[in-house]
């Protein structure tokens, strides 16, 4: 029986972030700390024919104003974790030759205070021979468009095929088929605090110590031996409090390098922070697809086959990780149903914007979006209702485990999820005041979409072959201290999500400790094991919690041997919770973890014969296959006519996260990746004009909702725990956030059902809804 797992313990590190005592990167302070910024492009596609840095290195307090040609050695391309086919775009720390977006850093200026710098800035005169710009990636897919790469014979990075069953016979054959072109805008993650970062340069040392804002210090440190030259061990990189990253802050950034080199090269610590205007410019952006999709199906209902045509702007370079959320839509096209006939095609394409990446959700959102959207028309077309439509096709359970277009999905019951969820949702209800709200001339409009979350990536021998170079293990270290607390490392990093309160909870219930009496350390590649990924794709719990399981187990075994000595009692015979143990039947025989810590580090002499001291642990867990996990979304809209504004009512997810070690924060997972969904779909947009200009820098025009703009989140859990997890847990770091684009653009639909609107693309803003009713009203 789990005494610690599964329960609403208090987050232990709320209490310093509300008070604001937890140190952020610019709380750092180091004496002789120089500070830097960057001149960026301000120019989407050019050479670079001049830079004239004399008036700015002139300037009172400025130490250096350098540009890539100034450096000691020539810097060498940014490295990638992904090699997955596609064709090289290298870029640097600085821009060399030529600049492809608005934002590419070009000069780096270095001063006593961030003032100096800022008005140093401002003298730096860069002259540009303005290249032709391509924005869309429909336009830059075309024979005769716009070249970012001349080498190129086209604006293609990279191309993925996926295919199973014969589609085309199966589409020809459907009695009903619905085509459409659906459309993702561009996001970025836009996480309260931008990002940052402190390199320290000891030159007697020969070591450098980089704090950087990131969810990955393991690559972060091996990147940075790759671009500096140093050995791995030269180099420590400490992660401090972070303010939310969302998946913008997993890739390595030129700016990483670049402060790291002028630290060595300046031999003084030189610190850099993100302005959010920057952020938008520098940050990776996120998701911009476009989709020609056709979904197949006979007149009872049945899916017989989908085929999809991808194309993913990524922007002007293969930013690290960049193709993998595109290639996660694409092979996600099948969703959680069961499709006999199935394709995707792929075609990652650069443009003169920002380059693509990370953010919560990678694929997935996209995915869903498409497929739930389509699904939806399927069902108008054939006049069925979409829950119906849904059950006819859903993935059943003795079909488990599933193989679909790409992965294979290891359990669930997505039907009788639907059943409970929609209670939870009182989706009944909900319809009952539908009615009588029309009656009022209110429109109120109820949506949904369901969901299968690709969570605990791994196994690392499938990442190798695919194209990653790294690993999808986690590896936990484990100390119990002479007080019998234990010590937790991990290479794993705490952003805001908690998941070390997890962590604990499954430490504790394992060996039979108090929760109280575990520490969690991370953040620190000096100090924690390597881990194969870093934090993201949903792994904390169900990869890091696997490891600290297995290393947990082993370090119980130890105590209880120790303490089988110490009590003279038969090992079998010992109990163990919340730090003390004694022999069955006899609780007064009894000793603490405390005893047995002593035991091991100071009195040898209490240990059994062969039993060295210490007592730590080191365990490694490389997951066999991914976990699934699933759910569905409910969400209820009233649409004002008259000014198209949305007002979400009512917002419902019932999911299935396997195993859940803290439902408190599960169900803040939830909460934050709702928000960001229905961002997605009402709000947020960094669009370009056409020459590259971005119209988005700031968060007067980059809307992101606050809680005004957001309803109360209702949730409920299933669990089935995963078949291919010790412990049973799935990742729910990006449940939250794939559901909701389609769930609120169907809930609008709905609301306006006597029109017949159909909207195909995000956010549906009330611009577009109000010219979609004035059309539908006219006729035109």
């Amino acid at each position: 029986m789990n005494r610690w797992v599964g329960k609403p313990l208090k987050r232990r590190e709320d209490y310093s972030l509300l008070t604001g005592a937890s140190g952020f990167m610019a709380d750092i302070a180091r004496p002789g700390t120089l500070h830097v910024g960057f001149v960026r492009s301000i120019v989407a596609h050019a050479d670079i024919t001049n830079i004239d840095v004399g008036e700015a290195r002139s300037m009172p307090d400025i130490v250096a104003v350098v540009n890539a040609a100034d450096f000691p050695n020539p810097l060498i391309a940014q490295p990638s974790t992904h090699e997955l086919g596609t064709r090289p775009t290298p870029y640097y720390a600085l821009a060399q030759g030529t600049v492809r977006y608005v934002g590419e850093a070009i000069v780096a200026v270095v001063g006593e205070t961030p003032t100096a710098v800022a008005d140093a800035i401002e003298l730096v005169v860069i002259d540009y021979a303005e290249r032709p710009v391509v924005v869309d990636a429909r336009e830059a897919v075309e024979p005769d468009s716009v070249r970012i790469y001349p080498e190129w014979p086209d604006n293609i990075a990279g191309t993925f095929d996926v295919q199973i069953g014969d589609v085309d016979a199966a589409i020809s054959d459907a009695d009903v088929v619905v085509n459409e072109r659906l459309g993702i805008q561009r996001q970025t993650a836009a996480s309260m605090e931008t990002r940052g970062v402190l390199a320290d340069w000891d030159q007697y040392r020969n070591e450098l110590v980089l704090t950087t804002s990131t969810q990955s210090p393991h690559i972060v440190r091996d990147f940075l031996a790759e671009v500096t030259g140093l050995a791995t061990h030269k180099i420590i990189v400490r992660v401090p409090a972070v303010g939310g990253a969302f998946g913008a802050k997993f890739h390595y950034y030129p700016e990483e390098t670049a402060v790291a080199l002028l630290s060595m090269m300046l031999k003084r610590p030189i610190i850099w922070l993100e302005a959010r205007s920057e952020s938008f410019l520098a940050t990776v952006h996120a998701r911009q697809q476009s989709v020609d999709v056709t979904i197949a199906a006979n007149q009872d209902g049945k899916i017989v086959g989908i085929s999809a045509d991808l194309v993913a702007d990524m922007g002007a370079y293969m930013h690290m990780a960049s193709y993998g959320p595109a290639w996660l839509t694409s092979v996600m096209m099948t969703n959680v149903y069961e499709i006999p006939n199935a394709r995707a095609r792929l075609r990652a394409v650069v443009t003169n914007k920002t380059p693509s990446g990370s953010y919560r959700g990678w694929g997935q959102p996209q995915a869903n979006f498409v497929v739930e959207r389509m699904v939806d028309l399927l069902a108008a077309e054939l006049s069925m209702d979409p829950i119906d439509l849904r059950r006819k096709n859903f993935i059943t359970p003795d079909k488990f485990p599933y193989t679909s277009l790409f992965h294979t999905y290891d359990n669930g019951d997505y039907d009788a999820c639907l059943t409970e969820g929609l209670e939870v949702g009182r989706y009944d209800e909900w319809r009952t005041r539908q009615e009588e709200a029309r009656g009022k001339g209110h429109h109120i409009g109820i949506g949904l979409s369901f969901y299968v979350e690709n969570t605990a990536l791994g196994p690392s021998r499938q990442m190798n072959q695919g194209g990653l170079n790294q690993g999808g293990y986690d590896i936990s270290n484990i100390r119990m201290e002479p007080d019998g607390g234990i010590t937790v490392y991990t290479g794993l990093c705490e952003m805001g999500q908690g998941f070390t309160n997890g962590l604990a909870q499954m430490a504790a219930d394992t060996i039979g400790l108090h929760p109280d009496q575990v520490t969690v350390v991370t953040g620190d590649t000096d100090k924690c094991p390597y881990t194969g990924h870093g934090t993201g794709a949903s792994r904390s719990a169900a990869v890091g919690g696997a490891a600290v399981r297995k290393a947990s187990l082993a370090l119980r075994e130890r105590v209880i041997t120790i303490a089988s000595n110490m009590l003279e009692a038969a090992e079998q015979d010992l109990e163990l919770e919340d730090g003390k143990i004694w022999v069955t039947g006899s609780p007064t025989r009894s000793i603490t973890t405390a005893d047995v810590g002593r035991a091991a580090y100071l009195r040898a002499i209490d240990l059994p014969p062969g039993v060295d001291p210490g007592l730590e642990v080191i365990e490694v867990f490389d997951p066999v296959a991914m976990a699934w996990p699933y759910g569905l979304n409910i969400a209820v809209v009233e649409v004002d006519k008259e000014t198209g504004l949305v007002k979400v009512l009512d917002y419902t997810v019932f999911h299935d996260c396997g195993t859940i070690l803290n439902p408190m924060i599960v169900d803040g997972q939830i909460h934050g990746g709702v928000a960001q969904g229905i961002a997605a779909a009402l709000y947020e947009d960094l669009s370009y004009s056409p020459r590259g200009q971005p119209l988005s820098a700031s968060l007067m025009t980059y809307l992101v909702p606050s809680a005004v703009e957001l309803p109360n989140v209702n949730t409920g859990h299933t669990i089935s725990p995963s078949p291919v997890i010790p412990g049973g847990m799935k990742g729910v770091g990006e449940a939250g956030i794939i559901g909701p684009p389609a769930a609120i653009v169907s809930a609008i639909e709905d609301a306006l059902r006597p029109l017949r609107i159909t909207f195909t693309e995000t956010p549906v803003t009330p611009q577009k809804i109000f010219e979609a009713i004035a059309a539908a009203e006219t006729g035109s």
